[in-house]
């Protein structure tokens, strides 16, 4: 069957765009519940609905699809850092825009969340995956180190590292909410509550003696 292109047999560069997007996102979902070690390659390639050749052909192997999983929202996710860092002069402020600017972008790709976290730790981790050159808390210490802000001394690496796991423990403690509020985080409410005290903990913490 010929495609747009009118070349039969012939894929299009945005055709071939879509496999690839499909693949990345089939690949987010599987990775997050089970693990690199926990599906195969022609697995992947069914839930995508590609061969595995496919996958190949695009990202060289398991390990390299995983790797551009990992690193498939690093982009966007810097530019939004970059966006709650700019204008502002004072350390608390840069952590409240950071907050609030993560927390709906990352509670949004929850999934992805679930495999960073996992790869952080180390879980089923294959040889010679690269986490350093990927880590937000990297280009943000980066970042705001340049900028020189304002505020009370403190160990800038320990204070991202809490936001982190601040941000990552609400958006996957799902199972919680639902205990205790009898929803999840998602609800606007509930979410604008958990934005609010996550901010009130950081600003307690930045408080001057």
């Amino acid at each position: 069957m010929a495609n747009k292109s009118g070349t039969p047999g012939r894929r299009t560069q945005a055709e071939s765009e879509r496999t690839k997007a499909r693949i990345l996102e089939r690949s987010e979902q599987l990775f997050a519940r089970r693990g690199f070690g926990g599906v195969s390659l022609r697995e992947l390639a069914a839930e995508s609905e590609v061969q595995h050749r496919t996958v190949q052909h695009h990202f060289g192997s398991k390990r390299g699809l995983y790797q551009a999983v990992l690193g498939r929202w690093d982009e966007e996710l810097e530019s939004r850092l970059l966006e709650a860092i700019e204008g502002h002069t004072e350390l608390a402020d840069v952590v409240d825009h950071v907050v609030e600017e993560l927390f709906e972008f990352l509670l949004s790709k929850r999934e992805w969340v679930t495999l960073t976290a996992r790869a952080t730790m180390g879980e089923e981790l294959p040889e010679g995956a690269d986490l350093n050159e990927r880590s937000w808390l990297r280009f943000i210490d980066d970042s705001m180190k340049r900028q020189k802000l304002a505020g009370p001394k403190v160990d800038l690496g320990l204070l991202l590292i809490s936001v982190e796991g601040m941000l990552n423990n609400h958006i996957l403690a799902k199972s919680h909410y639902e205990a205790l509020y009898g929803k999840d985080v998602t609800d606007p409410k509930l979410k604008r509550r958990t934005v609010e005290h996550m901010k009130a903990v950081l600003r307690a913490v930045l408080a001057p003696d």
